[in-house]
């Protein structure tokens, strides 16, 4: 049995087989979830002021994509070597008090720490691995300019 959501008229999907509880998959539907046993609609609080066009960035979106760059730089740097692991972070920690995670709102840690202990070449290949981690997450204005930051650019 197909149930379609009340509000956008979409196909509703149940939450788990069996559970008999449909849910719209539309995140812009006011409409939340239906219990087929009872009938009982469950919507999500309407708020009737103005919404920004760009609402502002909390920090719990951005929560994850400090966790995405952070694993990425992890990454990179222990498949370079335990040794430049252990330098990097130890620097991070030592001169800002920060670690892997804080980059994507401080860039500029990382940048400072790659140019004044490494030459060229490792500053490269770790640049480009980062971007290569991180590339098809780009679309995200703050990944963006984290990647720019660290390769310079700005």
């Amino acid at each position: 049995m197909i149930t379609i959501c009340p509000d956008c008229k979409r196909p509703l999907i149940e939450f788990d087989a069996g559970s008999e509880n449909y849910h719209c998959s539309n995140p812009n539907c006011s409409f939340q979830y239906l219990e087929l046993m009872t009938g009982k609609q469950h919507r999500k609080a309407v708020q009737t002021e103005e919404i920004e066009n760009n609402p502002p960035v909390s920090n719990l979106d951005k929560k994850p994509k400090r966790i995405l760059v952070g694993l990425a730089i992890e990454s990179t740097l222990l498949n370079m070597g335990h040794s430049i692991f252990d330098k990097v972070t130890a620097k991070l920690k030592y001169d800002y008090d920060a670690t892997v995670f804080d980059c994507l709102d401080n860039p500029q840690y990382l940048k400072k720490i790659l140019e004044t202990n490494f030459d060229s070449d490792v500053r490269s290949v770790l640049i480009k691995s980062v971007k290569t981690l991180l590339g098809e997450f780009a679309y995200y204005d703050s990944i963006s300019e984290f990647l720019d930051k660290i390769n310079g650019r700005n």
